[in-house]
């Protein structure tokens, strides 16, 4: 029997160390659409698979002796399943391609949110969207934002991080879980700034309530802003 338990959980191990020797791309690089595809599967494997032993290992213990190959296998299957949410927002930075730029400049936006110098350092996310609010597995959500950065020195450029985050709702425990995010560093000036773009997601995610949240740091301040997302088969 602990033979056949070996086996069991070698036969999981092994596509695991081979998924793992998979080189990813470093955040910021630019790629082809095949690359994207590519690092994609590849880094979506990686946590699948180690999903699916987390749940080979589960599994083996809570079978009982004569059953526990077989409970390795079942573990496998069912943590795997449930490893693509997470594999989601772990590798988001491959699903996500966004545009940040410029819509009006210091004064502009001064005048237009009534900003004085007393007010000091301040960033606000003026809109933010997340369409459409349902969609099936494996679709594109677009992302649509808009966010201001002002300071009283009137400082000619800033470093600013923008950052996507993904929750999933857990009846289970009821409440939100994070599954992961992904920023995008940059140095802009003063003023008014609009974020777009599109977050695509692998076919195997989990249906249920998704939630995901823009936020904006710069200066020492930072706003956020979130909407929710349903994601089930039609």
């Amino acid at each position: 029997m602990k033979t056949i338990t070996t086996r069991a959980v070698s036969a999981v191990m092994v596509p695991v160390m081979l998924v793992a020797c998979a080189a990813l791309p470093p955040p910021g690089t630019k790629l082809t659409e095949q690359e994207r595809a590519e690092a994609q599967k590849n880094c979506i494997n990686q946590y699948v698979v180690g999903g699916a032993i987390g749940g080979a290992l589960l599994g083996m213990l809570v079978s009982s002796r004569n059953d526990r190959a077989q409970g390795a296998v079942v573990g496998a299957i069912a943590g795997g399943a449930l490893a693509y949410s997470i594999a989601w927002g772990k590798c988001l930075k491959y699903y996500s391609d966004t545009n940040s730029f410029p819509v009006a400049d210091a004064r502009q936006t001064a005048a237009s949110v009534g900003y004085t110098a007393s007010r000091g350092n301040e960033v606000r996310i003026q809109n933010f969207t997340v369409t459409p609010s349902q969609i099936a597995p494996g679709g594109n959500l677009k992302l649509s934002g808009s966010y201001y950065v002002m300071a009283p020195d009137g400082q000619q450029e800033v470093k600013v991080v923008e950052t996507r985050t993904v929750h999933f709702f857990d009846p289970s425990a009821n409440e939100w879980k994070e599954l992961g995010s992904e920023t995008t560093p940059i140095t802009a000036a003063l003023g008014t700034r609009r974020s777009e773009g599109q977050t695509g997601m692998p076919t195997e995610v989990a249906e249920g309530r998704y939630r995901v949240t823009f936020k904006v740091s710069a200066l020492g301040r930072e706003d956020q802003a979130s909407q929710e997302v349903v994601i089930k088969k039609t």
